[in-house]
């Protein structure tokens, strides 16, 4: 059925193309309309953390690392990222999910990218909080989303910035440069959204899309969650 009805759209746009050259032909003007689906996102997240035994040196260390950073101390902040870097990480939980392109997102990528004669991507990531979690719409934006709020339980003082690697066959991700979250409270994580704006619990930017866990995810002091984002068309 599914190859019956590939078919049949086929011969239908192919119907309308001579259809419009006829007219054409004829002086009459005509249009044809294409409908294209908007890259969804899917979003593959890993939840690491220390042992309990080494959990609050490895808070210690990552506090004092960003503080540095902070300081513009970045000789320190290095130094201190290699003491980290040396404390081993377990995988906590793995999970994935799709997302819903809201109506913003939609009009952003017709506009910049259909209409628009220069245009240079910036995206982020963000955590969808479970705090007084109801639902995504597909008419959220940056500055009004009633069903959710964010989730800044992470040191990073930006969002993460998705940096997508090249694409093929039709697919682009971040796999090579996942964006990563340093935990630094209690929290239940609901999902995961992307947006033009990098303010960490900012309203400004356009939001692309969020999405949630299948279930809710726990996360605590000293985790480390990274995030991978795959869009495909």
């Amino acid at each position: 059925m599914k190859i019956f009805s590939t078919a049949i759209r086929a011969t239908l746009a192919m119907i309308g193309t001579a259809f419009a050259l006829v007219l054409g032909a004829l002086g009459i003007n005509a249009s044809i309309t294409e409908a294209i689906a908007a890259p969804r996102m899917f979003y593959a997240a890993q939840c690491f953390g220390p042992s309990d035994a080494n959990r609050a040196r490895y808070i210690a260390i990552r506090d004092r690392m960003y503080g540095a950073r902070g300081l513009g101390r970045h000789d320190i902040a290095r130094s201190l990222e290699l003491l980290l870097a040396d404390i081993p990480l377990e995988l906590r939980w793995a999970d994935g999910f799709g997302n819903l392109v809201v109506t913003g997102g939609k009009n952003d990528l017709l506009t910049n990218y259909f209409k628009g004669s220069s245009y240079t991507a910036a995206f982020y990531v963000g955590l969808v909080d479970n705090a007084s979690f109801s639902a995504i719409a597909a008419g959220d934006t940056m500055a009004s989303h009633s069903g959710w709020i964010e989730s800044t339980a992470y040191s990073n003082a930006n969002r993460p910035t998705l940096t997508l690697g090249t694409a093929s066959a039709g697919s682009i991700d971040n796999s090579a440069a996942k964006a990563s979250f340093s935990i630094n409270a209690t929290a239940t994580i609901n999902g995961a959204f992307c947006t033009t704006n990098n303010t960490k619990g900012g309203t400004s930017g356009t939001l692309y899309s969020a999405g949630s866990f299948g279930s809710t995810r726990s996360v605590i002091n000293g985790d480390t969650l990274n995030v991978q984002v795959t869009l495909t068309v």
